[in-house]
């Protein structure tokens, strides 16, 4: 979508989001305003996440705002996960995002303390809920001496203020994928997301 926008061309409602915390360790995105746009779904992949697999790529015009990459958009339903904003003339803004679906994740901490004769003891930090974006790391099907074992690769997606360590155990409670995990690895260097790597196995 380049060129001129003529009048009327932002006919599609959406609604800005921005993440808050709405309780104790409770995090949700949450509406602050409308807004009027131009949505087109593209042919492109939009490779929102560093080491996991992309999605639907959806390019939207918007009347220029102080619009983020920390924010989101809602359109007809559906979650933009922001990965471009740019300035297309002195009235408007592109900007290119992900078509994802969230899930509700809750993730248990823990910090490490001593104990009795110093010795050290993991203790349960508070639960975090949050929403995060999953999509695909890898699968992978090995078999053993004498059994199989199936193991899943997920990468969980979340905005930059979620921050996990290797080891805390996340439940993904809505979406095809809904379990139990262990973050393996993480990847926090980009600015406005982080990224983990996810796994867990079962015997078959």
């Amino acid at each position: 979508m380049n060129g001129f926008v003529g009048a009327g061309a932002l006919s599609e409602p959406l609604e800005v989001l921005e993440l808050r915390e709405t309780s104790s360790g409770v995090w949700e995105w949450a509406p602050v305003c409308r807004a009027w746009a131009q949505v087109a779904q593209t042919a492109k992949t939009n490779l929102f996440s560093k080491v996991g697999v992309g999605a639907r790529d959806a390019a939207v015009v918007l009347r220029r705002q102080p619009l983020t990459l920390h924010q989101a958009l809602r359109w007809k339903g559906q979650h933009l996960f922001l990965t471009a904003i740019t300035r297309r003339d002195r009235n408007h803004m592109d900007v290119a995002a992900a078509l994802v679906d969230t899930v509700e994740v809750l993730c248990q901490r823990y910090t490490t303390v001593l104990g009795p004769d110093n010795r050290p003891e993991k203790q349960a930090l508070p639960e975090l809920v949050f929403p995060g974006v999953v999509t695909e790391r890898y699968v992978r099907y090995a078999p053993e001496e004498t059994y199989a074992k199936a193991k899943c690769g997920l990468v969980l997606v979340t905005p930059k203020v979620i921050q996990l360590k290797e080891g805390d155990l996340v439940t993904l409670r809505t979406g095809p994928v809904a379990a139990q995990y262990n973050v393996q690895t993480r990847h926090v260097l980009d600015e406005y997301k982080n990224e983990y790597e996810i796994a867990w196995s079962k015997d078959i």
